[in-house]
């Protein structure tokens, strides 16, 4: 029987917690929206990123963030289509 690994909002959550423990306050913000766009490129699914929310008020901002301009770019690209 394979062993498959699979990513899950709570490894994602605490990888997030382990790395932000050693990032100064004022660099937060910007490690957790390249931290989000990171697993966004990766194609993490959304429903995966969004069950981070409540994790870290940065992150928190970060996710709302990346998925309003995903949402906006997708809507941009409908309206080129049609």
């Amino acid at each position: 029987m394979e062993n498959k690994k699979t990513m899950t909002t709570d490894l994602l959550a605490d990888l997030w917690n382990i790395m932000s423990v050693h990032v100064p306050e004022k660099n937060k913000s910007d490690v957790a929206q390249e931290f989000i766009n990171t697993l966004l490129d990766y194609g993490v699914e959304e429903s995966l990123i969004e069950g981070l929310l409540g994790v870290d008020t940065y992150l928190d901002s970060a996710i709302e963030y990346s998925i309003d301009q995903e949402d906006h770019e997708n809507d941009i690209i409908d309206d080129e289509w049609n």
